[in-house]
């Protein structure tokens, strides 16, 4: 987040919330728990972040795609002979990777909602929490999820649920210590009123 006053970074938590509760009904309906909406706001977030473009990948590849189909030298029967095999291989014109770009707010919102990360650190091994946490909200692979956080434990469901519950726990424990926001009824949170 950025330098703001503890209001405004309280009333832009509370905005994202709102938005984790929407997504986290979505997902879960009546199910849903405060838990739910941290959680998806997490995963949103890796996914936002995710799907940004990498610039500075962008810039070193950049020389690797001059030229195009029409290169010098090329001839046209040249040219009809791979857009025939283009047809064949059932690949259409402009085939290629899609580029997302995510809105201004989804960035900051992502971006935001990855530094409450840092209250992580409160846990007695605070780098493989975070990792594994990031780890699971990218939907990674189980396996990688154990190594990552109990490398010396037998892999199982419950170590997943673990790293979930902790996050989440030291996430609204953040919220609650830093910026007075505190779970309210049904999936929505409230601030602190003294």
């Amino acid at each position: 987040m950025t330098n703001s006053s503890p209001l405004e970074a309280r009333i832009q938590a509370l905005s994202w919330l709102v938005h984790g509760g929407e997504l986290a009904w979505a997902l879960k309906g009546e199910k849903a728990r405060h838990s739910d909406v941290v959680w998806q706001l997490l995963v949103e977030a890796i996914e936002v972040i995710d799907k940004t473009p990498d610039q500075e990948r962008r810039w070193l590849t950049s020389g690797q795609r001059s030229g195009g189909w029409n290169m010098i030298g090329m001839s046209r029967a040249e040219l009809i002979e791979i857009e025939r095999i283009r047809l064949f291989s059932s690949m259409k014109p402009f085939d290629g990777v899609t580029k997302t770009s995510p809105q201004r707010n989804d960035v900051d919102r992502a971006l935001g909602v990855l530094a409450w990360m840092r209250w992580c650190n409160a846990a007695r091994l605070p780098d493989r929490l975070s990792k594994a946490a990031i780890a699971l909200a990218r939907g990674g692979d189980q396996e990688l999820v154990h190594r990552l956080y109990c490398p010396t434990r037998k892999p199982n469901r419950q170590n997943t649920a673990e790293i979930k519950t902790r996050t989440v726990g030291f996430i609204l424990t953040g919220l609650k210590n830093d910026i007075g926001i505190v779970p309210a009824d049904g999936i929505s949170f409230k601030e602190i009123t003294s």
